[in-house]
């Protein structure tokens, strides 16, 4: 089995957008649990009474709860590209070194500000997620690392196998049915046209 991976992360709008949903899947279930139920009980009850204003307005709060749940994640993640675009800086890019018994991390590889960060035991993640284009190691409920599954090519399942090793957690996908459901909307939408 390989015993180390070298891969590199260039973030841009739609990564840090992506990295703050699976932040929250990943984090927030009773939010996201508490959050449906109050949608589905103002749904009910807005449906019930729908002949009445209240009603109609209940009805149209619980939709917006039950379709808003990235809300408060994109608002983060948009505040973050703001503020580098407005220093006009680069977006974030990092170089991960997977070595057997910890990842060693190089801040934008390659430029003038390269900075070689301390290396992160495999003890400090917390949780690992996928979705259809990347593998996530969240160290915390505020950060984590991205890894391209076009990066790994042929290797993802070796790459998988050697960070399930070291972590002893499985990666996971939401199991939140809405929040698959706005992912997949989310790809069909900024799909490029077939050809």
């Amino acid at each position: 089995m390989k015993k180390s991976y070298i891969i590199t992360m260039r973030h841009d709008e739609k990564t840090l957008m992506a990295l703050s949903h699976m932040q929250y899947d990943l984090f927030c279930t009773r939010n996201y649990i508490v959050r449906n139920i109050l949608a589905m009980a103002a749904i009910l009850v807005g449906g019930w009474y729908f002949k009445q204003i209240w009603g109609i307005l209940l009805l149209a709060y619980g939709t917006y709860l039950l379709t808003s749940a990235y809300a408060s994640a994109n608002h983060t993640a948009r505040k973050l590209i703001a503020a580098i675009q407005a220093n006009g800086g680069s977006f974030p890019s990092s170089r991960y070194f997977f070595e057997d018994r910890h990842i060693r991390i190089l801040y934008h590889p390659g430029e003038s500000d390269e900075e070689e960060l301390d290396p992160v035991g495999y003890g400090a993640v917390q949780k690992l997620g996928e979705d259809r284009a990347y593998l996530y190691l969240f160290t915390s409920d505020r950060g984590g690392y991205m890894i391209p599954k076009k990066a790994l090519g042929d290797d993802e399942s070796g790459f998988r196998e050697f960070i399930r090793q070291r972590t002893r957690m499985d990666f996971q996908r939401s199991r939140l049915p809405m929040s698959r459901f706005r992912a997949w909307l989310y790809e069909r939408e900024h799909r490029g046209p077939r050809l």
